[in-house]
């Protein structure tokens, strides 16, 4: 169950200490999830990362935005930055996710389960914090050496 409306703030790390969206932050519903998985795209093409990787980044980052809309309350809060190459925070207001990392597909005729399957092998690193005020899934694409 959320512990606040909606429209509260959640800590992304990319927020502000007035809980306004700084740069490279977004709130998303529904209908921005394709805005950002362009964006996505474009900061993962400018911090350098091949084109394979760049989709692979892009699909993992779609998954857990889905999942935060599905089960977060329905809204998202996304951050991006640039580091050794490219960090994205989503954060939503729901109740978390299972912290361990899955080791096995799970069997097809298991309903669920199998996005965060693929994002942790879509992904350099995986973190997944939750806490009163909600969840936070932190996902890095590093640039190849």
């Amino acid at each position: 169950m959320n512990d606040g409306p909606p429209d509260a703030p959640v800590d992304v790390g990319g927020v502000g200490k007035d809980h306004t969206p700084q740069p490279d932050t977004w709130r998303v519903t529904v209908p921005e999830v394709g805005d950002i998985r362009r964006r996505v795209r474009a900061a993962a093409r400018d911090a350098g990362l091949d084109p394979d990787h760049v989709d692979r980044f892009t699909v993992a980052v779609n998954e857990v935005v889905i999942n935060a809309l599905q089960h977060g309350g329905g809204v998202a809060v996304v951050a991006i930055e640039h580091d050794t190459g490219l960090l994205v925070t989503v954060a939503d207001r729901g109740p978390g996710l299972v912290l361990d990392r899955p080791v096995h597909l799970p069997p097809a005729e298991q309903e669920h389960g199998r996005g965060l399957w693929l994002v942790h092998r879509l992904c350099d690193d995986v973190t997944i914090d939750r806490g009163p005020g909600g969840t936070r899934v932190r996902l890095r694409a590093r640039r190849a050496a």
